[in-house]
């Protein structure tokens, strides 16, 4: 079971359909199997019950004839009428032929086994009907001697009238018999064509059951599965025009399900999953570009070109009420360090003093590398009077510093806020000129300008 339902899509809905048709094949079966019962029944009874039927009505006609020739009989046997024994036998003969056709009619239903039920009934009717002729046959002889004779006698005649009895109660009895043999029949055909009904009711209802679950299970299957695919899809499309990758990569998650929806879906998690890796990928070397094209190499301190561009988007920021301000940097007697201890160490000393630089900024404050050994910071919302303590602050920390096998080093710095109509040349100006009178002075020094 387990193997089926994780088996493909299509053998799962062929499975269910097969089902379908073996129920659908089993109700046709069993249909033709029991109409074929029925109409045999239904045979048995146009062949037999009916003519049975047209007997039993006729022998009740004869049966109150019966009684009218008896009675002329009687009064044939007082001399008021004429011997009507001719009469009789009519009646006789008519009788004979009702029950001779009965009796052919059974005879026959047994011999070419169309009798399906009640045997014992039919057989027990076909007695009643040789009895009744048998009693027939006496009961005319003693009415011949009753009649041949000169005179007769009433109570003679009170003699004949058990015998008269007797016949009439053995036609009453067959006459019951044959009643009783055709409304078994009646009822045995209803009960088989009732079980017909409920069977076939059943096998029906089953059939549709099984109809309407397939219908369902392929509806919901569908649904559920291209829906996951269809939101895949739009997560993709997202994706794809947001320029982000995927939150996760869903190549990792969910059971894998054997079948071609399964199989479809597989290999867009898997295209996805690829896809999200390119997307981290291109993010890495986008990441990797921005750094070359802003960051400096050698200090790890942004480059000129981010000075350019942040300089003038915290200017736009100034004119509209903003305040910022400008630390330009230069290492004393750098030259010496290179001469004396190697460009190597000159490196060195730069990429120490951007580090101390940077542990010291607030994280909205940028430090910029503007080529050899001048740096510039950018202090946003920073007054000068702030500006000139966090440099003072600055320079003594550089004083102060000592890192194992590098020279100590001094800075000089010269501070310059921005004022109405600056632009990134007079700012810059301003603050290099104060640098420039930081040095006049002895350098390690700040001067504001």
């Amino acid at each position: 079971m387990r193997t089926w339902w994780n088996g493909s899509l299509t053998r799962k809905i062929g499975s269910l359909s097969l089902i379908l048709l073996s129920f659908l094949f089993l109700v046709i079966i069993y249909s033709v199997f029991t109409l074929q019962r029925i109409d045999g029944e239904l045979r048995e009874v146009a062949d037999i019950d009916v003519p049975l039927s047209e007997v039993m009505s006729d022998i009740e006609m004869l049966q109150l004839k019966q009684h009218v020739v008896l009675e002329q009989l009687e009064l044939a046997a007082a001399g008021e009428e004429a011997a009507p024994l001719s009469a009789y036998q009519q009646h006789k003969q008519q009788l004979q032929a009702l029950l001779g056709k009965a009796r052919a009619t059974l005879t026959e239903a047994l011999r070419h086994h169309e009798a399906r039920f009640d045997l014992g009934r039919h057989e027990a009717a076909l007695g009643s009907i040789d009895a009744l002729l048998t009693q027939s046959d006496r009961f005319e002889v003693d009415i011949r001697q009753l009649i041949n004779r000169r005179s007769v006698r009433e109570a003679d005649w009170a003699q004949l009238e058990p015998l008269a009895n007797q016949l009439d109660s053995a036609m009453g009895q067959l006459l019951s018999q044959l009643d009783e043999l055709t409304l078994s029949v009646s009822r045995y055909s209803e009960k088989h064509e009732r079980q017909f009904m409920l069977v076939n009711a059943g096998l029906g209802m089953g059939a549709l059951f099984i109809g309407i679950y397939l219908t369902i299970y392929i509806i919901e299957v569908f649904r559920r599965r291209i829906g996951r695919i269809q939101g895949q899809i739009d997560t993709l499309q997202q994706s794809l025009s947001s320029g982000q990758p995927l939150p996760t990569a869903p190549l990792a998650s969910g059971r894998k399900i054997p079948d071609e929806l399964g199989e479809l879906e597989s290999d867009l998690k898997m295209m996805i999953g690829r896809l999200t890796a390119e997307f981290h990928h291109r993010q890495e070397v986008e990441k990797s570009l921005l750094e070359l094209a802003t960051r400096d190499k050698l200090t790890g301190a942004y480059n000129r070109h981010k000075w350019e561009e942040e300089i003038r988007h915290e200017l736009a920021l100034a004119a509209r009420g903003g305040t910022v301000s400008v630390l330009l940097l230069d290492v004393d007697h750098f030259k010496h360090i290179n001469d004396n201890h190697g460009h190597d160490a000159g490196d060195r000393v730069l990429t120490a003093l951007a580090t101390n630089l940077v542990s010291r900024l607030r994280s909205s404050d940028l430090l910029f590398r503007l080529g050899g050994e001048e740096f510039a910071i950018l202090l946003r919302e920073q007054s000068q009077q702030d500006a000139a303590l966090l440099a003072d602050a600055l320079r003594q920390m550089v004083e102060q510093a000592t890192t194992a096998g590098l020279p100590a080093c001094t800075v000089s710095i010269g501070v310059a806020t921005y004022q109405p109509g600056d632009d990134e040349q007079s700012l810059l100006r301003r603050a290099d000129l104060a640098l420039y009178r930081a040095k006049e002075l002895g350098r390690n020094r700040v001067q504001c300008g």
